[in-house]
């Protein structure tokens, strides 16, 4: 009791300590920030620049929002200063393509591709778009889900890499290097990521900004270092008083629930192997149901669904032939069925509920 008495007090004073504290903080940081350029400003403050580059007929169109710079862009060596005063504050680049030079279409797919949905578009792509993965670059974005149907709607933009190559070489001639590809005519479409090395004079700004995040977090360390020391060193010195009997209960504590963790997981593995088929069942039913020229490359069963992989030579008609056991029910593909070239026989793979026991 005298522990937990001495633990309120010192909460108390804790809290009577940090109000005055808390209200220097606001003050002295207003201050500091109204004393620095707005560009820094903006950023310590989470306000995020990006440059946006347009194409037009002889240069290039700058604009950096939200903060409003703009800047047409051609060979003059004095804009060279502008230039560089826009990339130390802008945080993403983006060149804004036409229409014309891009392709937007929205495609369906199943639902079960979502998690594995930029493979799924990169060896289904010529599938759905007259261009091959390695002809173009590619950004994607999920805009709906059937609730009817296991359905999702992509939206897809596609940029051609023989028209935008040239173009990125340019700019990166020009010291700029974007980050995103964008469609100009349609602002709801989404980016293209670019796996670009970043330009010198974007690491140089992102190096002042470091340094600058680091003056800043040294001015703040220098200021409540001290006090905060001599304090962390008296709640040490009181808290190894305390160290002894917070132990004992702490041992009690982590004993008990051990054994309530023992005393379920024991009820679980019980009610579970009650439940649940035996795996031998499951595995003789699918030997004398599939046909000879279809093979298992795994067979995983987990919560009430096993998950069948392999290969076949006419996978479609596995699913009739699963359903018509009266073992599983809701047996549909997980991903779509592609073709082995090494083999000529369809991949597949099958996720299928089955009846327990029980029931």
């Amino acid at each position: 009791m005298d522990g937990e008495k001495f633990t309120q007090q010192l909460h108390h004073y804790g809290r009577l300590l940090w109000q005055p504290l808390t209200a220097f903080w606001q003050w002295w940081s207003q201050q500091l920030f109204s004393l620095l350029p707005a560009s820094i400003s903006h950023r310590l403050l989470g306000q995020k620049q990006r440059i946006f580059i347009y194409t037009e007929q002889e240069h290039y169109r700058l604009e950096l929002a939200p903060h409003g710079e703009r800047l047409l862009l051609d060979d003059h060596a004095e804009q060279n200063g502008l230039l560089a005063n826009m990339l130390r504050q802008a945080d993403s680049i983006q060149l804004c393509l036409n229409g014309k030079d891009m392709l937007y279409t929205h495609i369906t797919l199943p639902a079960a591709t979502a998690g594995n949905l930029a493979d799924v578009l990169r060896f289904e792509m010529d599938r759905y778009t007259p261009f091959s993965a390695e002809q173009v670059y590619y950004g994607y974005r999920i805009a709906s889900r059937d609730k009817q149907r296991p359905l999702i709607q992509v939206e897809l933009l596609l940029a051609p890499r023989a028209q935008v190559d040239s173009q990125l070489a340019e700019l990166n001639r020009l010291g700029l290097v974007p980050t995103a590809l964008a469609d100009a005519e349609h602002p709801q479409a989404p980016l293209i990521p670019l796996q670009a090395p970043t330009s010198i004079a974007i690491s140089k700004a992102r190096q002042l900004k470091t340094l600058q995040g680091a003056l800043v977090i040294f001015m703040l360390f220098l200021l409540f270092a001290v006090p905060l020391y001599q304090r962390q060193n008296r709640i040490e010195s009181l808290s190894a008083q305390l160290e002894i009997p917070r132990q004992q209960a702490e041992q009690a504590s982590a004993l008990k629930r051990q054994l309530e963790a023992l005393q379920q997981n024991r009820q679980f593995l019980a009610r579970e192997g009650a439940r649940q088929p035996s795996a031998l069942l499951l595995l003789d039913v699918l030997t004398r149901q599939l046909p000879d020229h279809t093979w298992l490359s795994r067979f995983e069963l987990r919560d009430g669904t096993v998950q069948l992989r392999g290969e076949s030579a006419n996978a479609s008609e596995l699913i009739g032939i699963l359903e018509a056991s009266p073992l599983f029910f809701d047996v549909r593909f997980s991903s779509p069925v592609t073709k082995n070239p090494a083999t000529s026989k369809d991949r597949f793979m099958i996720d299928a509920r089955f009846v327990e026991e029980d029931s």
